[in-house]
């Protein structure tokens, strides 16, 4: 089961997966895989992400492989 997770932990992973921030819109920001394939929008705003976005935000740093 996913827990919701604080969301400096989820920027961390994106950063360490290679991700780089690109658009901020609000409290969303727009992160971009190495590959240049794959785009995910993170809720970033707030103290944590909830399980849902926590899910999506895991299948998509699986799918890039670099």
């Amino acid at each position: 089961m996913v827990t919701e997770q604080p969301t400096r932990a989820m920027v961390r992973r994106f950063k360490k997966a290679g991700w780089t921030a690109g658009n901020t819109v609000g409290s969303h920001t727009k992160w971009h895989c190495p590959c240049g394939k794959h785009t995910f929008i993170l809720p970033d705003g707030h103290k944590t992400i909830s399980p849902g976005v926590v899910r999506k935000a895991e299948k998509a740093l699986d799918e890039c492989h670099n």
